[in-house]
């Protein structure tokens, strides 16, 4: 590439099993100054063509980048090589070397980690925890994510605490529908398997009508649909017990919800901070917030991951 590199400007790429988000952004600004989406692509060389014509494209419009930085909903190894999301994409197995292959398909310094951990950056970073030094973000999406910032810097030397979804919050036998077989951590009743969006939308389809979505539940709950603010009321006291035991665990000043179920969580947000009574010492507080960062948010924290 001709153009000098712009030291302040760093491709964000937000790899999804579906999507393929990429933008560039302005660490020194906070800005997302392009972006655009594209299919994933199962095969691999689709896969790299499809990110060099996203990033050329947009770094013809804005300027050149000079790193690239990845999000990936999946362990990343000190290497940047990824435990795997091959369920989604066939060729991105255990070992798989990202990092590198895209540092390769660039000819740019690569840097790869997970989803859930730059999600909580980009918060801490641009989002509403950036007022607080140590922020815990949940993304309550298809599975769940958990992601620690403190000081604006993931917390761990690695990408672990994508597991940490899956603490337990119920016995686990409750309902036919969500316990007929075990999460993939082997467990049953545990927070992924209670309140990720998929877990939600079975007990919606169990419980209210078989064609209901998550997002009519929540409509018929404001509206005063009795069965429904049931349904809702359940799942906040299941998450509220996650939430407390992420307190006493991580001892956060903020905790940020985000995805696809949080953003149908404001009218209940003051609920949620009313039963989040865990103090790990007096006077301690954590206050509950919701993202605003919405779309922008993986382009964000992978782009961070270059922020001086």
């Amino acid at each position: 590439m001709s153009t000098p590199a712009d030291q302040n400007l760093v491709v964000g790429l937000d790899i999804g099993g579906t999507r393929i988000k990429c933008g560039i952004y302005n660490v020194a600004t906070q800005e997302v100054l392009s972006s655009d989406v594209a299919p994933t692509p199962r095969e691999e060389t689709a896969f790299f063509t499809t990110i060099s014509d996203l990033v050329s494209k947009q770094a013809a419009q804005v300027g050149q980048p000079h790193a690239v930085g990845v999000s990936i909903g999946s362990y990343v190894f000190a290497d940047g090589s990824i435990d795997g999301m091959s369920s989604f994409v066939p060729f991105l197995t255990h070992g798989y070397p990202l990092g590198a292959k895209i540092s390769e398909c660039l000819n740019l310094p690569a840097r790869v980690d997970n989803d859930a951990r730059l999600i909580a950056l980009a918060e801490a970073v641009s989002g509403v925890g950036a007022p607080y030094h140590r922020v815990l973000v949940l993304t309550l999406g298809t599975g769940i994510g958990v992601g620690l910032v403190e000081d604006k810097r993931p917390v761990g030397a690695d990408s672990s605490m994508h597991l940490a979804g899956h603490i337990l919050v119920r016995a686990g036998n409750e309902f036919a529908c969500l316990d007929s077989e075990p999460c993939y951590c082997g467990q049953t009743g545990c927070f992924e398997s209670t309140c990720s969006g998929t877990s939600l939308a079975k007990l919606v389809h169990d419980k209210l009508e078989e064609n209901a979505t998550n997002e009519v539940l929540f409509q018929r709950a404001q509206a005063g649909d009795k069965q429904a603010q049931e349904i809702v009321q359940w799942y906040i006291s299941m998450l509220c017990r996650a939430l407390n035991s992420y307190v006493y665990i991580y001892c956060p000043d903020a905790i940020v919800l985000a995805g696809g179920v949080a953003h149908a969580l404001g009218p209940w947000i003051e609920h949620i901070q009313k039963a989040l009574v865990a103090e790990v010492y007096e006077g301690q507080h954590t206050d509950v917030l919701l993202t605003t960062l919405k779309e922008d948010s993986g382009i964000i924290g992978a782009a961070s991951l270059f922020a001086s």
